[in-house]
Parts: structure tokens; C-alpha cells; sequence
């Protein structure tokens, strides 16, 4: 690890805590662990694997001397949401970084995105995500349709702005405002939405996400999950997410939505096993939060 340039003689040192979740990784975690520990960076790191019950044995290199300064967690088929939360549990640093197991990073990446979070004042940073693939293909973050899709913003903006949100392959976030907002929503499954539901609930909060998009961050794009993802699941989540934190005219069209997913009864069954606790959830956020999800829609010129 490498030790931080101090900007002054009482400023404390930096710690960047840069959280993998994986699952069946075996293919690409090393080369990610690889990729990180030899970026060269003035900021001091630690890196966390988050293991969510791997079948492939994806975490044994990590075994080797080599790597006797990554710090494994274990965790029982919780979902890529919980996984994440479980990393920063262990988590030392001031700066919180998640990124997927498949991704490989340019030198200097942590140093530019956390300086562009002091020069930007923001609390949440993206990086520009290349498909390691196809590099002339890149994302600049991302924003929902009008059906409360995903979509990548696809042209460069040159220059350090504001965004919907930031794409879970990688990104980073302070600590204190990962904390302020009760990090990853702990009622998700397996995956999906679950960055999304933080830049939403971040921008509610009143933290800003922006991105740096001279920082290239390679991310591997795969036809399918090395796991089981239903769409049941991902509707599931969509749900949680309008329940938590939309208004009720919002929250009515996202079930219209939900409801042409074939397993859509499936996905409604989960939510109301959480129900009583997911409308706590939906008291507490109202309540603390600055802003109403109009503002949200209305800043980014989504129409839903």
C-alpha cells in the first residue's frame, strides 16, 4: 500500500476501503485483485472480497502469501445489495469504492475520482465504463426511461457533471453519506436496481453524484450471470424500490410495470412477506430526506 500525499501537516491520512462482491468469480476475480493492487495510486487502500457462497472456489488464490493483505467475507447467499453492505461493515476507510468482479482499472483511478469528489463537492463518483470487449464502446452513467429502465448516457460530456446515477461496476462514495442513508437497501434479492435505488435515495438525500469521464474504468459485459437471476427478482426489487421511496401516483405506474413480468405474483408475494417493514422503511426515508422524488424526475428530465 502506498501512502498518502497529506494536503497538510494536520490533515489525517486518506483510507479507501474498495468493497468486490462475487459470486462463481473464478474466471475474473483474480485478474480484478490483480488489476486494483498494481493500479498506482498516492492514496492508501485496503481491498475487500465479499464471497456471497461461491460454488467455484473463486476465492482461492486468495490463499497465497500474495495476497495476504486482501480481507475476505464470507457471507450466506445474501444478494449482491447485502453482500456490498457486509463489506463495509469491515471497512476502514473514509471512502467507500464498490466494484464488480470483473473489471480492470487504469493507474491513478482512486486519485483522480476522489480528488474530482473534493473539486466537485459531491458524495458519490463514476468513473467512464469502457466494455472491456469492445473499448470504443463507453457509458458516462446512467438514467431511467420513461418506463423506468435502465439506459447508459452514451455521449462524453467532456468535463466533470451531475448524474442520475452511477453504474454498480464501479463507483465510489464517502462513508459518512453511505452511512446517512442506511447504504444498499437491505430488502433487495440476488440483484438488480440496487445501485440505482442509492444514487436515487443519495440525490433525495441532498448528495450529489457526478462523474469524472476521463477515468476509464474496463468493465466485462456478459450475456448472463454466473448465478441464478429471475426476473422475479429484479421486479421484486424495482418494487421494494417504489415502495421505499416513491409517491403514490409513482408508486401505482411502477406496479402497472411490474405487472408485465410473467412472475409478477411471485415478486408481489415477497413484498408483502416484508411489507410491515418496508413501509417503516418508506416512513423513515420520507421523513429524513430533503427532497420528494418529483425533484429527482424533474432535474434529469425523466418522464415517469
Amino acid at each position: 500500500m502506498i501512502k498518502v500525499k497529506s494536503e497538510s501537516k494536520t490533515e489525517p491520512l486518506i483510507y479507501v476501503s474498495i468493497i468486490i462482491p462475487c459470486k462463481n468469480e473464478v474466471n475474473n476475480l483474480k485478474s480484478t485483485v490483480d488489476s486494483i493492487k498494481k493500479s498506482k495510486n498516492f492514496l492508501r487502500f485496503e481491498i475487500i472480497v465479499v464471497d456471497d457462497s461461491s460454488e467455484d472456489l473463486s476465492t482461492e488464490f486468495l490463499k497465497s502469501d500474495l495476497y495476504k493483505d486482501i480481507i475476505l467475507v464470507k457471507t450466506n447467499n445474501i444478494g449482491a445489495a447485502e453482500a456490498r453492505n457486509a463489506g463495509v461493515k469491515v471497512a476502514k476507510g473514509n471512502y467507500l469504492f464498490f466494484c464488480d468482479a470483473h473489471v480492470k482499472v487504469p493507474d491513478g483511478w482512486l486519485d483522480d475520482l476522489i480528488n474530482t469528489l473534493k473539486s466537485a463537492k459531491a458524495d458519490l463518483i463514476a468513473p467512464c465504463i469502457v466494455d472491456m470487449s469492445n473499448t470504443s464502446a463507453a457509458g458516462y452513467g446512467q438514467t431511467w426511461d420513461a418506463q423506468l429502465k435502465i439506459t447508459w448516457l452514451t455521449n462524453n460530456p467532456s468535463d466533470v457533471v451531475e448524474i442520475p446515477i452511477a453504474c454498480g461496476c464501479a463507483f465510489g462514495i464517502t462513508k459518512e453519506a453511505f452511512d446517512k442513508i442506511n447504504g444498499f437497501d437491505h430488502f433487495f434479492q440476488v440483484w438488480g436496481k440496487e445501485d440505482e435505488e442509492l444514487c436515487f435515495k443519495a440525490w433525495l438525500y441532498g448528495y450529489k453524484v457526478v462523474i469524472n469521464p476521463e477515468v476509464e474504468v474496463q468493465h466485462l459485459f456478459r450475456p448472463k450471470h454466473p448465478y441464478q437471476v429471475t426476473t422475479a427478482n429484479v421486479t421484486h426489487n424495482m418494487l421494494c424500490l417504489a415502495y421505499s421511496h416513491f409517491k403514490k401516483e409513482r408508486l401505482i405506474k411502477t406496479i402497472d410495470i411490474a405487472k408485465n413480468d410473467f412472475f409478477f405474483s411471485t415478486a408481489a408475494s415477497d413484498i408483502k412477506l416484508n411489507k410491515d417493514l418496508i413501509l417503516m422503511q418508506r416512513e423513515k426515508y420520507f421523513k429524513e430526506r430533503i427532497y420528494t422524488d418529483d425533484f429527482f424526475f424533474q432535474k434529469f428530465n425523466i418522464l415517469f
